[in-house]
């Protein structure tokens, strides 16, 4: 029990949130693309990209609001790529974003050794780190451990979760949600109705990329002021795993990121009490394959019946009603 308790408590909550953030961040980014009909598999690299340049802007500017708008312009460029080869050449989805993925990660450690000399981690060289936000009152009023989940997070942290109920709005009370909708779902309709295909895909493809820049900024900014090779870890695509069985519906999105922030803090925190550290980061992946495990046999009874119901109605027309039916 002395161990539960020192493994699940307030701590693990606060690290949850913070690691919940640049999944949320990249997920919510990627709804626009899924709810557009576009499979953008390419999140990992959008966010590896904007982590590094958000290091570097913070180091050449001096400020983390610098590093933050160099790190998304990165992001967007990637995002504005992604866009003209899918939506304007019509080329494949997957193959683009794994080519983008591929060419964020090569591209990063080849710039770091031009750059600064060295490879593995960017490390001080003045790195800015995104400030800290204390919420007024917030102890005088919780006290001290549950102040702690409100306040303290960099405000990129807020950001990723007020996100959600903006985007609940943005797709149910606004025409830009309506129309990326229509696109995703019937774009013949959205067709017949004047809307532009490729204006609404190539503007869900930058709002994603905004997002998209936003996480990565966290990540070398705001979670860990540094940089490292493939510092995304297969984040984006767990943020791909996470739309896959949402179909982008933001508080689905929510749900799905809040379990595997869960287990990667779950995972962190295991690595104190002496677990094998191989078996400890396979955790966040092998909650992926089990919730899309999950998923997949939660569908299977609802096909089978289908099947059923499908094999019981052609059973049911009897020979005889055939054969007058033909004679009619």
């Amino acid at each position: 029990m002395e161990v539960l308790g020192s493994l699940f408590n307030v701590a693990l909550l606060v690290a949850t949130i913070r690691t919940t953030t640049p999944i949320l961040l990249v997920a919510l980014g990627g709804s626009f693309t899924t709810k557009a009909g576009i499979f953008n598999i390419g999140l990992e690299g959008q966010m590896l990209i904007a982590a590094f340049f958000a290091v570097i802007g913070s180091i050449y500017t001096g400020s983390s609001v610098g590093g933050l708008v160099i790190g998304v312009a990165a992001a967007l460029v990637f995002a504005l790529v992604y866009a003209v080869l899918v939506v304007s050449f019509r080329a494949n989805e997957v193959v683009v974003g794994l080519a983008l993925n591929i060419l964020a990660g090569g591209m990063t450690i080849s710039l770091m050794k031009a750059i600064f000399g060295t490879r593995g981690s960017i490390v001080g060289r003045g790195i800015v780190g995104l400030p800290k936000v204390q919420v007024p009152g917030a102890r005088d009023l919780l006290g001290f451990n549950a102040a702690q989940l409100i306040s303290g997070y960099t405000p990129l942290v807020y950001v990723a979760f007020l996100a959600v109920p903006a985007m609940l709005l943005i797709y149910g009370r606004t025409r830009l949600g309506l129309y990326i909708r229509v696109v995703g779902e019937k774009p013949e309709a959205a067709e017949a109705l004047g809307i532009s295909i490729a204006r609404v895909r190539y503007t869900a493809s930058l709002l994603c990329g905004l997002m998209a820049g936003l996480a990565g900024a966290h990540m070398s900014l705001g979670y860990i002021t540094m940089f490292t090779e493939n510092m995304s870890a297969g984040r984006g695509f767990m943020a791909v795993a996470i739309l896959i069985f949402s179909a982008g519906d933001p508080l689905k999105v929510l749900a799905g990121c809040l379990l595997f922030g869960f287990a990667d803090a779950l995972s962190l925190r295991l690595q104190t009490f002496g677990f094998p550290s191989y078996l400890v980061l396979a955790v966040p992946y092998a909650v992926a394959l089990v919730a899309l495990f999950a998923l997949s046999w939660r569908a299977r009874p609802k096909t089978i019946r289908e099947t059923l119901e499908t094999m019981r109605r052609a059973l049911s027309v009897s020979p005889e009603r055939e054969s007058s039916s033909t004679r009619s």
